[in-house]
């Protein structure tokens, strides 16, 4: 049960990317296919983090992009094959004030204060800022499956930059799932429960990476509960449909939507957040 614990709930846009449709809303192709023969982007959208006011201190969920990806993609992703790979799937623009150190500032919590991060998977639009988090001594919550990638073989063949995130010196934490008792949670392959008050509760939902988790936050007052999914879909009305992108591991994928339904029919009014969807801090209100 909460303990009400939740305050102000913010969602902070560190810049935008353009994307190819098949990001969003995959039919099956192979990746590399329309990697390299599609011609359309989607419209900007944001790159969403979140802000989170608890009882125990304030919390960011994911980090956004890291100014390097946008002002100078050419050293800061890989060369050769890979480095072909994310120029033709993403382009990112980062405008003056919207670093993720300038963003908290407006939303009146500078960096200092957060008590602890969380990521939901490793991609640079994700976690591309845990070096700033990292020189603030502010540890960051992952699952213990995404951060294996950055030690394993070809991270970068998982869409993780390690050379970056390993530089960084972060305070990781890495997150194991346990059984829960929580008849909300059943569907779940385990939950972590931040603070013990089942205010804050990560869950694993892989398929758009290995490791890729979601943040239940439950606030109480009788405002609607709040899943924060990450990339686990870009759209929240293609949930239904089960509509997955053309990235990652289809069958977990949809797996996991599965998964957010049950939750959702559970847990009434549960509004699902997800990492770039235009209408987030609509959603977050």
């Amino acid at each position: 049960m909460t303990s009400g614990g939740v305050g102000r709930v913010t969602v902070l846009s560190i810049g935008e990317v353009r994307l190819r449709p098949h990001n969003i809303a995959g039919s099956g192709t192979p990746m590399l296919w329309w990697t390299f023969t599609s011609r359309r982007w989607t419209e900007p959208l944001p790159v969403n983090v979140v802000l989170i006011e608890h009882d125990q201190g304030w919390v960011l969920w994911d980090t956004g992009q890291a100014p390097e990806s946008a002002d100078a993609p050419r050293t800061y992703f890989p060369r050769g094959f890979v480095g072909a790979v994310y120029a033709r799937q993403v382009d990112s623009t980062l405008t003056p004030g919207q670093g993720l150190g300038e963003q908290l500032e407006l939303a009146g919590v500078p960096l200092e204060r957060l008590a602890l991060a969380a990521v939901s998977h490793l991609h640079y639009d994700h976690a591309g800022n845990v070096g700033e988090l990292a020189a603030a001594g502010i540890p960051v919550l992952v699952s213990e499956a995404e951060h294996a990638l950055l030690t394993g073989r070809s991270p970068h063949m998982h869409g993780v930059l390690a050379e970056h995130l390993l530089a960084a010196g972060v305070r990781w934490r890495p997150v194991s799932f346990a059984p829960s008792d929580d008849p909300a949670l059943t569907d779940f392959d385990g939950a972590y429960d931040i603070f013990g008050d089942g205010a804050l509760t990560l869950l694993p939902t892989p398929g758009h990476t290995t490791g890729s988790m979601s943040l239940l936050v439950r606030r109480g007052g009788g405002r609607d509960p709040l899943l924060l999914v990450g990339d686990a879909t870009y759209d929240p009305s293609l949930i239904d449909r089960g509509v997955v992108p053309d990235v990652g591991d289809r069958k977990r994928q949809r797996e996991t939507l599965r998964r957010v339904v049950a939750l959702r029919d559970r847990l009434p009014g549960l509004r699902v957040i997800a990492g770039h969807d235009p209408r987030a801090a609509e959603s977050a209100a």
